[in-house]
């Protein structure tokens, strides 16, 4: 379980700090997008523009980074 944690907080951490643009899918089909501008072990914030929502974490099905270029 803790190597998970890790996994998903490296991923999230990246995401934060590159600033990078996702799509978020949520597990009843809703899709968002925006920026992660924080997390923590139960939820996430993302902005867009100038909204900001709170999204718990068990609500999330996938999260799509958009236009990153690994490497």
């Amino acid at each position: 379980m803790a190597k998970d944690s890790k996994v998903y907080d490296r991923f999230m951490r990246d995401l934060m700090d590159e600033k990078t643009s996702v799509v978020i899918f949520l597990i009843n089909g809703v899709k968002l997008q925006g920026v992660i501008s924080d997390f923590d072990e139960i939820s996430l914030i993302l902005t867009r523009e100038q909204h900001v929502q709170l999204l718990y974490r068990s609500a999330i099905s996938t999260i799509v980074p958009q236009n990153r270029q690994d490497g």
